[in-house]
């Protein structure tokens, strides 16, 4: 009989853990973005002090706060549906969906590469693999080259990198990007500073707000006056 009781409490101690492991990192991730290459004030005005992301299980909430304005982007690892919001001081929230077919069907005029290297690095207190992402565009052959540093300690599920990395395993806690801007090529580094687990962070943080109105991207360029003409 005892035998029998030993057993049945490894059994449920191997299942506890099974549950465990398979719980929903809660937290929030701060980041801190720099720009190597290049001087000029009209360019580093547009860095952000710093990204704050939210994240539950597939659930992200990256939060951008300027003078005037608050810039979230939800992105739900689940439905694959990605809200931008658009919180602009006296004029009110505007959101711009982007449905799992419309993301579907941007990815498709690209391939995706990843290269594994297999080299670490800290980040944050969480262990990093160095993944090298070649992105060809199919129409042009256009090649672009991001080096990423990915934790699978955070997640280890494709689905949360759906929006900008499909298929990539690990998320993202270092971005590294060359880019030329008005022909000087400079470098942006978006590298996470503060990893913090927080049970504080509920599903409820990943909804729309209610007072937000739904618009197109075009639409919300006219009511900041830079929509073009109106042929009406």
């Amino acid at each position: 009989m005892k035998k029998i009781s030993l057993l049945l409490l490894a059994v449920l101690t191997i299942g506890l853990n099974t549950v465990n492991a398979q719980k929903p990192f809660a937290g929030i991730i701060k980041s801190k973005v720099t720009i190597e290459g290049t001087t000029d004030p009209n360019i580093l005005a547009q860095v952000p002090d710093e990204l704050v992301v939210y994240m539950y299980g597939n659930y992200t909430k990256t939060v951008v706060k300027s003078p005037g304005a608050i810039v979230s982007v939800i992105t739900n690892g689940e439905t694959k549906v990605m809200n931008q919001i658009f919180e602009v001081t006296g004029m009110g929230k505007y959101i711009i969906e982007t449905t799992e077919s419309e993301i579907s069907e941007a990815h498709a005029n690209r391939e995706y590469n990843y290269n594994y290297t297999g080299e670490k690095k800290m980040i944050a207190g969480y262990s990093c693999e160095k993944v090298i992402l070649t992105t060809i565009d199919k129409e042009t052959d256009e090649e672009t080259e991001l080096i990423l540093y990915v934790s699978k300690d955070l997640n280890a599920n494709p689905n949360i990198n759906f929006a900008s990395q499909p298929g990539l395993v690990g998320y993202p806690l270092c971005t590294q990007a060359k880019t030329e801007i008005n022909g000087t090529e400079i470098t942006q580094t978006t590298e996470a500073f503060e990893v913090t687990p927080s049970k504080k962070v509920k599903l409820v943080d990943f909804m729309l707000p209610s007072d937000g109105q739904k618009v197109t991207m075009e639409e919300l360029m006219k009511k900041f006056g830079m929509g073009g003409d109106d042929d009406e």
